[in-house]
């Protein structure tokens, strides 16, 4: 809505400042921090009994049982800051109401989650494949957004790999047009869209909810990640930059920058409150809303396969549970008895019986920074 103020220019000339995603970042991020703080406190009081019920030693063990009763469902201090901030601060465009389709359904499907838990008490919740086919129709729901433009770029099939100074596919800016969808070329298009958000907004998602499970574990790995796809969908966004660093110019996607920096505060403020001890836990709610717009803003810049290099923790945490079910249902149905690669996943399971939480967090946090840097860097090792 600010952005629409730079047309009070004659009357105001400030107001031309709103013009610029550099400024409307800094006032979203702003307004978020400054709503969360203030609806946070309220929050936790109103979920005080939203506790989770505790699941068993035989999954976790004896080091990752948690003692103290802390409410859950926090992610909806991230979800309401970041939401008044984007959309306060972002100028409306496809690419962001497509970030925000998944952003609010992943909140909506982590929240029926945790509502079972917690009322329902239901330790476990939602079942596994009935949360993969609500992620992915959140992500069909995104594609669909995308659909309402009049027409298609094709550089959004796009897609850079690291280091090198081509795309894997070049459409050199071409247009589909929607009266071409009947197309074979369209519909391969719409296809592959279509499944590079599946892969990216709900892998993403998942991965985040998997690295969940520590005091500021996946919001403070979260924080540097969404900051390189801010910093990545303004240079994309920005005509001048994209040719210099030779990445691939999509007019418009300079706004999910405004969408990140409100992330990013929203991040922060309820880091606050979930640093060690914690006293509110963001739950399914928000980690699986952090991880799906994590990755669809990837996928929308055109730099997926970054978010391998950035999102490393989140990479290593899947990895190991992947591994860990594939090798007991192999040992299972070739021994006769399951067997473990790891003695807990995800691994950070593992860790807590070897070394203390606040440890494993700041480690991984200090990689997850280094990582993100690297990731960054790539732009210009090319």
């Amino acid at each position: 809505m600010l952005y629409f103020l730079k047309d009070l220019e004659e009357f105001f000339g400030p107001f031309r400042l709103f013009e610029y995603a550099t400024v409307r970042g800094i006032l979203a991020a702003g307004i978020a921090a400054l709503i969360g703080a203030v609806i946070a406190p309220r929050i936790i009081r109103r979920l005080q009994n939203a506790i989770q019920p505790e699941r068993g030693r035989d999954l976790l063990g004896d080091a990752a049982q948690e003692t103290r009763k802390v409410p859950t469902m926090g992610g909806l201090i991230i979800f309401f800051s970041a939401l008044a901030g984007t959309l306060l601060c972002a100028r409306p465009n496809v690419y962001v109401f497509s970030a925000l389709t998944v952003f609010i359904g992943m909140t909506l499907i982590g929240f029926w989650d945790d509502y079972k838990k917690v009322i329902k008490k239901d330790a476990d919740g939602m079942s596994s494949g009935l949360k993969w086919i609500l992620t992915s129709l959140t992500a069909v729901a995104a594609f669909g957004v995308l659909l309402c433009k009049g027409g298609f770029r094709m550089n959004l099939l796009e897609i850079w790999v690291p280091l090198m100074k081509e795309p894997l596919v070049a459409f050199s800016g071409a247009v589909i047009s929607s009266n071409d969808l009947s197309a074979p070329g369209a519909l391969l298009f719409a296809f592959g869209v279509l499944v590079l958000f599946w892969l990216t907004s709900v892998g993403a998602s998942h991965a985040v909810n998997l690295t969940d499970g520590i005091d500021g574990l996946a919001a403070g790995c979260a924080v540097p990640n969404v900051c390189v796809f801010g910093v990545i969908a303004y240079l994309v966004g920005n005509a001048r930059w994209a040719e210099y660093l030779g990445i691939g110019y999509v007019p418009g996607v300079g706004e999910l920058a405004v969408f990140c920096a409100a992330i990013v505060a929203g991040i922060l403020v309820f880091l606050w409150f979930n640093g060690a001890p914690a006293t509110i836990y963001m739950g399914d709610t928000g980690s699986l809303a952090l991880g799906g717009a994590l990755g669809a803003t990837a996928l929308l810049t055109g730099h997926p396969l970054l978010l391998i290099i950035s999102g490393g923790v989140f990479v290593l945490e899947t990895v190991t549970v992947i591994i860990q079910k594939s090798y007991f249902k192999y040992t299972r149905k070739r021994y006769g008895e399951g067997r473990r690669v790891f003695p807990r996943t995800p691994i950070h399971h593992t860790w807590q019986q070897t070394t203390p939480n606040t440890k494993i967090v700041i480690r991984c946090w200090i990689i997850s920074i280094a990582l993100a840097a690297l990731a960054l860097i790539t732009l210009k090792l090319r």
